[in-house]
Order: structure tokens, then C-alpha cells, then sequence
């Protein structure tokens, strides 16, 4: 494989935030509508999902009777609030910085797609000291449909100045790795038995980031 870059998912790849989301967006739904009785995995289908794509699903689970403007505006209170207790330092899985030497050592070029707003990437990435390291940052704020859509990561290689087939993606939710697989980037899933909900069409699944980068490596001497 002639692998020109890698682009890296944030929450769940770099910092083990998407279970934690997870936790916010379950604790939401029960203050607003504490007489729900949903399972977790009835509302897994609210991981990994960009800003508009979450408020609607929030406003399923919670009732019709709030606006999606209502809900956007009481869940960046909350959000906000929880947000604000996180050591994103603690939650940064390490092993990471192997992948991201291996890629400055090789020429490799390094992006990253996330859902998440610009402001809220940035202060993730500095607060771990890897900032430095990405070529590009692009976020999902920026589209009118995020991940599961493939456009993200059509306008991140876009900016890359590389082919789909030059390019290896990182993600860890079924609407992250539909969207990188649906751009035509081969995808490596990382799988978090706390959200069983993986998307087979990963084309490698790993539990570490060790094995992601043995990934990597096979398929950069290939």
C-alpha cells in the first residue's frame, strides 16, 4: 500500500471519551424524561453521531413536546457542566503517540475527522501536548450532515491532496467507520466491549492501539 496519511477519529480513538458521552447523553434523557425505561442498547444509536444528528435522536428519546433548539441549547448547559470535570490527559490513550512518531518518521501525513466542534478538538489535542503532530483538522460543525456521511472525510483528504487508496482511517463507531469505509478509505476499527455496536465493514478490528499500529506498519512496508 502506497499509505500517504492517516486520519484519526477523536472520541474513542485518541481519548476514551465515547463512552463517557455516552453516560452524559443517557443521564440527560432521564432529567428530562425521568419515567424512561430505555437499555443501553436501545440508545447506542446515539453514539458517534454529529450535533444535529444527536439532537434529534435526544428529542426522540425524551419527547416531541421540546425543540430541537430547546434541546441544543439545555444540553450544552449540561454537557458543559459534565465536560468540564474531565482530565482529557487521563482519558488520552498514549500508545498513540507510537503511531503518530512512526507517521512524522515515515512521511506520513496526519488528519484528523471528527464530529466534534473545532473549539472542542483544539482544547483535546493541546490539553494531550499532540497538537503539533496534524496536518489537518477538520469538524463535523462545518457540514450540514457529519458522520455517518461520508463527506467529512471526503473534504479531509480533499485537503490532504491524497486518494482514498493512500490513506488509512482510525475510527470506533458503527457511524464513523460507515463514513470513512463509504469514502472509500480502508479503516481500521478499534472495538470498546463497553459499546458493542461495531461495524463489520472496519477492515481490520483491534482492542489496542499497539495493534493499530502493527496495522499500520504491515500496510506501510507492503
Amino acid at each position: 500500500m502506497d499509505l500517504k496519511a492517516l486520519i484519526f477519529d477523536m472520541d474513542g480513538v485518541i481519548v476514551d471519551t465515547e463512552y463517557q458521552d455516552f453516560s452524559i447523553q443517557k443521564e440527560f434523557i432521564k432529567l428530562f424524561n425521568p419515567h424512561s425505561n430505555y437499555s443501553d442498547k436501545e440508545l447506542l444509536v446515539l453514539v458517534g453521531k454529529s450535533y444535529l444528528t444527536l439532537y434529534k435522536l435526544l428529542q426522540h428519546f425524551i419527547g416531541e413536546e421540546y425543540s430541537i433548539e430547546k434541546i441544543e441549547k439545555e444540553y450544552g448547559v449540561f454537557s458543559d457542566v459534565k465536560y468540564s470535570k474531565f482530565n482529557y490527559r487521563e482519558l488520552f490513550r498514549e500508545d498513540i503517540i507510537k503511531i503518530l512518531d512512526f507517521s512524522v518518521e515515515n512521511g506520513i501525513k496526519l488528519a484528523l475527522a471528527s464530529s466534534s466542534k473545532y473549539k472542542h478538538i483544539i482544547e483535546i489535542l493541546e490539553s494531550c501536548g499532540i497538537r503539533g503532530y496534524f496536518d489537518v483538522i477538520v469538524s463535523g460543525e462545518n457540514f450540514m450532515e457529519s458522520k455517518p456521511n461520508p463527506e467529512i472525510y471526503q473534504a479531509t483528504l480533499n485537503e490532504l491532496s491524497v486518494q482514498a487508496e493512500q490513506c488509512i482511517a482510525i475510527e470506533d463507531s458503527y457511524s464513523g467507520i460507515e463514513a470513512s469505509t463509504s469514502a472509500g478509505i480502508a479503516t481500521i476499527g478499534y472495538y470498546d466491549s463497553r459499546l458493542p455496536l461495531f461495524n463489520d465493514k472496519a477492515n481490520w478490528k483491534v482492542g489496542s492501539m499497539q495493534e493499530a499500529l502493527n496495522v499500520i506498519q504491515s500496510q506501510h512496508e507492503f
